[in-house]
Parts: C-alpha cells; structure tokens; sequence
C-alpha cells in the first residue's frame, strides 16, 4: 500500500516547535521533510530532510492584516518564496500531509492546494475567527499535553478531533542522575523572549542567601552589577539536563517545551509565565497550580516572597507528574500523524 508522504511546518518564534518536531520525528517510520526558518544546520534523524526556509519578514514589512487571519503582510519577498517552496513541495510530493507547528496562514495554504493537515494545539483562549478557520480546516489536531490538562472551555468539537498525546519532551527520566542539590535553584529562560532581568533575579537571590541560584538560557547581563555569591549566570547552554535534572527547584515560563521538560524530569516547579498571546502561559501555569503539580505566580514574585516560595515548592511531590508524562508523548505523537496520513490516502 502506498504512503502519504509527511511535511512538517515548524515557526521559527523561539526553540520549541523545532525541538518538538525533532523529538517527534524520531518516533516515525517514514521519510518527513522538516520546514522552517530556524532550522539547525543539520540533524542525525536519517529520515529527516531539513528545507530551510527564508524569513517573512524584512526591514520593509508593514503589518497589514485582514480581519480572520494572523499575519499576511504585503510585498514580502520571504514570505512569498516561503509558501511558493511548500506549494512545490505539495505538488512533486502527492500524496501527502502537512503538520503545521504553527501557523494559521501555512494551514490555510495547505487546505487549499488540497493538502490535508494536523494542526498542533496550542494553549489559551484561541476562540478567534483565525484559529478557528484552521482548527476546522484540518483534518485532526494534535494536543502536546495530556487531556488532563485541556482547556477548560475548550469546544467539543476540536475536542473530538484531537489527538492527545501527552508531555512532548527531548529528555528522558532515565537520563537523570537521580542526585538532587538541596537548596539549590535553576531558572531558566527560553528564546522566545522573556521579561526577566538581572536585577530582579539579583534581590530575590540576595532574599534567599541559603540556596543556590544558577541562571540558564538569554539574559540581559550588566556587568556592572556586581553578582552575590550564591547566584551563578551560564548564559545559553547547549544542554540544560544537568541543571535541571539536579535542580531541588526549578524556576520558569510555562512553555510547552520547558513544562514538558520538567514533567519528564520530574522537577519542583516554580512557574512565573511570560507575557504571550491568548493568555496560553497564564492559563497553563493555572492549571498546573490547580492539579497540585507547580506553585504558580502570575507575576514575578516580590523578592520577600522567594523564601515562602521555595519552601512550598519543595513540598510539592515529584510523583504526582506521573499520571502527566509518561515519557511516550513523542510515540503517540508521531503515531497519531502516521494514521492520519494514511486516511488521507486518495
């Protein structure tokens, strides 16, 4: 029996959908061809072919969007070459599908040149007119998390048609050592911008002399403030297992692929979510909170609040992640789009 050949679209906004798709694409018996703009150099996976895409965007982009889409500016030579090289992809690989990781634009070419798609969820209150259009347009959707974790007022409609396949991570438990650092803390930032900065992380270390701070990932850095002894700036490592796996609390947004991250691991979690469209970390962050597996902060907390902080954090139980993460999110995953593509067969 034939085969659907499989394209995956990855955004290029932070590390995360790249990561994902990589941990998803090891799972997968076939051949996948990774697009995106922020694609590494090269990958080990033999079945992945990486089609580097140029940015939609330049130094002349003026936004001009139409009511029901994203992002769909005029006269952009990235953007029109971007989509140009998929629809060409779509045309010399019949048959075939499109996950996309995410972008409503890139699902609604795909619809329309007749490729069937699997949008990935994402989190937060996305009830407008554009994740709509997608979310119907596609053929199943795909949650990263598990259903415990759904959206409360999620319709039942995307409900029915999506595939849940649990925490998504690169990590296994049985990478970790299994050694914790008591009284040691690691916050981490991603790429996809943060509002943390030196001098807040500097009061709440200062607050908290008996612990550890060690600080993973981009940060504004002055180094014309002098550091305390006790709070140590890696910048961005090529490998965050160690700090994270070793950490007795771990501090961070709640994005999926750092959420993920820790579910595997296990970690304490304290979760101070970034500023994001649609409310997506506000509302995981709560979620968490709600089912007993982080201490969630809205905000970043008040340097006299870190000692109450951390002494609730280390009372929260590592166990209740395994109900959450189960280390097969990525199997599912790629088991979920491998049926899909082949009942999209002609």
């Amino acid at each position: 029996m034939a085969k659907a050949m499989i394209g995956y679209y990855a955004h290029h906004h932070g590390a995360g959908h790249v990561t994902r798709a990589l941990a998803i694409a090891a799972h997968l018996s076939g051949q996948m061809t990774l697009f995106g703009s922020s694609l590494p150099s090269e990958t080990a996976l033999e079945n992945v072919t990486l089609r580097h895409l140029p940015m939609d965007y330049d130094e002349k982009t003026a936004i001009d969007t139409p009511a029901g889409l994203h992002y769909a500016p005029l006269a952009v030579d990235g953007l029109r070459d971007r989509m140009g090289a998929m629809v060409d992809w779509f045309r010399e690989h019949w048959p075939c599908l499109l996950v996309v990781d995410v972008s409503v634009e890139v699902a609604l070419l795909a619809r329309l040149c007749g490729v069937p798609t699997v949008y990935i969820r994402q989190r937060g209150r996305r009830f407008d007119a554009a994740h709509s259009l997608a979310y119907a347009s596609a053929s199943r959707l795909l949650a990263p998390y598990p259903i415990q974790l759904e959206e409360p007022d999620t319709p039942a409609g995307w409900a029915h048609k999506t595939d849940y396949a649990g925490s998504i991570s690169r990590f296994r438990r049985s990478f970790a050592s299994g050694q914790i650092r008591p009284h040691h803390v690691t916050v981490i930032t991603g790429h996809g911008g943060t509002e943390l900065t030196l001098t807040r992380l500097i009061a709440a270390a200062r607050r908290c002399p008996e612990w550890q701070w060690t600080v993973l990932g981009p940060i504004a850095d002055d180094a014309a403030i002098p550091l305390p002894a006790n709070l140590h700036v890696q910048g961005i490592v090529a490998d965050p297992l160690p700090w994270l796996a070793s950490a007795h609390v771990v501090v961070g947004s709640a994005g999926d692929s750092l959420v993920s991250e820790i579910a595997e691991l296990r970690c304490r979690f304290i979760c101070v979510p970034e500023s994001r469209p649609f409310d997506e970390q506000q509302s995981v962050g709560a979620l968490l909170a709600d089912a007993g597996l982080a201490v969630h902060c809205a905000v970043w907390p008040t340097a006299e609040s870190w000692p109450f902080l951390l002494d609730r954090a280390i009372r929260l139980s590592p166990a209740k992640w395994e109900s959450f993460a189960d280390g097969h999110g990525a199997r599912r995953a790629a088991c979920a789009i491998s049926q899909a593509a082949q009942e999209s067969l002609p």
